[in-house]
């Protein structure tokens, strides 16, 4: 007997994928008739007349081994579908990077919120930043608008709106760029003002004056005293470093009535708390090295007794 001679229709590869679905839908009506005529099985069993315990039993055993082979196409059904819509709908994982602008490292956003809107239909999901990363998955092609909600702790509120979007077979651009594994999504985070206010406000080292020449005392001057040893140069300021116990923090005082702003250091904090006179006060605390930032509400009373209001982070 010779083998028989198929031939094969060209298609291109969307009707042969949407061919796939479909007979993927076959297989489901067809699964569903062999449930339905199974559960008609149990009950013409258990309406007998005269049904023993064993004829329970061996139904219930045969209605189970067909159940568990439903089960296992059901698994390869599901692969087979999935891989179909993918090719017919590809999707895509966008990851963002959050660098710091002017040193270009990564920042820690974490809990960052963002919003993420489907231009065509209007929808938006909520998306929290995981530390220096946002990760946008599933991705359909179409195109999508980012906009951030909060800024990271010590970093400028960012107000861009970006722009994705996602071709027909899986490919994003980020605002008007391509963006790959070897060229991801990034975006460049500004410190913000009280930070940098913070960073401006250390004092620099002061330089040990010129040393002064001296004219003798006899005219015509015949020669100079000797010019005196030069002053040793004073040490630069040095900051303590991360890794200390003692961090370098700036507050910034503000008497909520006046407006009036005192600025000072960590080791002037309890001269400062001590000498407040009774009102409300506005305290903003910035960690320089840290790029931690919070702000505490203070009350005085007119006993002097100082009361905390909860932070704003």
């Amino acid at each position: 007997m010779s083998m028989p001679d198929i031939t094969l229709e060209v298609i291109d590869p969307r009707t042969a994928l949407a061919s796939i679905v479909a007979s993927i839908a076959l297989q489901e009506a067809a699964v569903s008739h062999v449930l339905n005529a199974e559960g008609e099985k149990i009950q013409a069993v258990v309406g007998m007349t005269g049904a023993t315990v064993a004829d329970l039993q061996d139904i219930n055993r045969s209605v189970g081994e067909t159940v568990d082979n439903v089960a296992l196409l059901e698994d390869d059904l599901q692969s087979k579908l999935r891989t179909a819509l993918q090719g017919l709908y590809p999707t895509a994982t966008l990851l963002i990077h959050f660098i710091d602008s002017l040193t270009y490292e990564p920042v820690n956003c974490q809990c960052l919120l963002c919003t993420l809107t489907d231009d065509a239909t209007g929808d938006s999901a909520t998306i929290y930043a995981r530390r220096d990363i946002l990760a946008l998955p599933n991705l359909k092609p179409g195109s999508y608008t980012l906009h951030m909600i909060d800024a990271c702790a010590g970093y400028a509120h960012n107000e861009n709106v970006y722009d994705i979007y996602v071709d027909a077979k899986g490919d994003v651009m980020f605002n008007g760029a391509a963006v790959s594994d070897e060229s991801p999504a990034v975006i460049e985070m500004d410190e913000s003002a009280s930070m940098a206010a913070a960073q401006a406000a250390v004092p620099a080292p002061v330089a040990a004056p010129a040393p002064v020449r001296k004219p003798c005392a006899q005219k015509p001057c015949a020669k100079l005293v000797p010019e005196p040893a030069p002053e040793p140069e004073a040490a630069p300021v040095t900051l303590p470093q991360p890794d200390t116990n003692s961090q370098y923090v700036v507050y910034t005082l503000t008497n909520d009535t006046t407006g009036g702003t005192s600025t000072f250091y960590a080791e002037d904090y309890s001269k400062f708390l001590a000498n407040l006179k009774p009102g409300n006060y506005t305290l903003h605390m910035v960690d320089v090295f840290a790029r931690k930032e919070n702000v505490f509400g203070i009350d005085v009373d007119a006993g002097g007794r100082v009361m905390f209001r909860a932070p704003q982070l």
